[in-house]
């Protein structure tokens, strides 16, 4: 009987503990298939901006595989004034390259080297630490974004791998499909089982119900028997 009790107990905990994974998985998914935009390199969770480092145009600063986080929200003013102030700017900007099989886009980021001013608006030349000079300047405008000097090692191509994968309709099936429908299986068990209990509950109810209204009865059967036993008695007594 103990070791019937400790054993519910477990599949009770264990139960819990599946019920709280699958919701925390079901939880991360939602986050990061709504909060999340995939545009070429470039991934945004919650308005955070990173970028997969595409070569080693950077080196030493970033190398290819690094994930960076660039700043969207600035002023081509302050970048300037930066700039004029002998402070590093590396801007991230959108480059198209044109191939054998079509256009490519993506995005670049790279050090200012000098800027210039024609009629009001701001040109960026910039080049990679470990690079030639970019060969077009960048409009002001143009610019996507400012490095904020931070990167993480090696974590550029798995963020966009697993960001990706959990877009994908396979990433759907596995985090989403397959969580729900464990989870509805364990909830269709359990209530089974809890439906199952009840039943034979109120099968032992009904049973005692019956057996107390058959004692009842036999017992109302007796006493009336003993009542008209005890008439009949006195009955005799009186014609004596």
């Amino acid at each position: 009987m103990e070791n019937t009790a400790k054993r519910k107990k477990t599949l009770k905990i264990i139960g819990n503990i599946v019920f709280w994974l699958v919701l925390i998985i079901v939880v991360i998914y939602s986050t990061v298939a709504l909060f999340s935009k995939k545009d070429n390199n470039m991934t945004s969770v919650f308005g955070i901006s990173a970028l997969t480092v595409q070569s080693d145009s950077m080196l030493p600063a970033f190398d290819e595989g690094d994930l960076i986080f660039v700043k969207t929200k600035f002023e081509v003013a302050d970048l300037v004034e930066k700039f004029e102030n002998g402070e590093k700017v590396v801007i991230t900007f959108r480059v198209m390259k044109t191939t054998e099989t079509g256009t490519i886009v993506y995005y670049n980021t790279h050090t200012v080297k000098n800027i210039s001013e024609v009629g009001g608006i701001y040109w960026f030349y910039t080049q990679g630490d470990n690079a030639p000079a970019d060969s077009s300047p960048v409009l002001g405008s143009e610019i996507v974004g400012v490095w904020t000097g931070k990167s993480w090692t090696g974590w550029g191509y798995f963020l966009d791998n697993t960001i990706g994968f959990l877009k994908s309709s396979t990433g759907f099936l596995l985090f989403i499909v397959l969580p729900c429908l464990a989870f509805l299986i364990y909830e269709i068990v359990r209530f089974t089982k809890i439906y199952s209990q009840y039943q034979l509950q109120k099968h032992q109810g009904d049973r005692i119900k019956l057996q107390e209204e058959a004692v009842a009865i036999a017992k109302m059967q007796l006493e009336k028997e003993m009542a008209e036993k005890a008439k009949q008695e006195n009955k005799e007594k009186g014609k004596n």
